[in-house]
């Protein structure tokens, strides 16, 4: 059955900058950009055993939003078999476009702009997802 939702997953890194990029390009996806195509998964929540986020991840499509080359959350979606299907690297976007959050309490306004640039390659992605699933749906019809 076609359910027109895809799940994003930011990384939780506290301790970096492109952390709070993650977590802040999510919720422009979430409350601006496809506010009625996606759901937030709380990775703490999915790896501490929360059931539905964990159910979620499991039947849905979902995008991991990694703000390092260490992957947390990939490795750990990945790892709980979760459906992936995209993974955004923060690092490889910030080498795209030369912008650089340079605090992670308070995005400046490079990081701001960073943020919406990130928010915007999710968004993409949703499309992509939701119409790759559409087409399948109509297919098994």
């Amino acid at each position: 059955m076609f359910i027109p939702m895809v799940g994003v997953v930011p990384c939780s890194g506290e301790e970096i900058p492109e952390g709070t990029v993650a977590r802040i390009a999510a919720r422009i996806v979430l409350e601006k950009l496809r506010p009625t195509k996606t759901m937030t998964i709380c990775l703490p929540l999915y790896l501490a055993g929360g059931k539905d986020e964990q159910e979620f991840v499991r039947r849905q499509p979902t995008i991991v939003i990694d703000g390092c080359d260490k992957r947390c959350a990939e490795r750990s979606i990945r790892k709980n078999g979760g459906n992936i299907a995209a993974v955004i690297q923060i690092p490889e976007i910030m080498n795209g476009c030369k912008l650089k959050a340079k605090t992670r309490a308070k995005l400046d306004e490079e990081g701001e702009k960073l943020a919406q640039i990130v928010a915007e390659k999710i968004a993409e992605e949703v499309d992509r997802i939701l119409g790759e699933m559409k087409k399948k749906s109509e297919q098994e019809e």
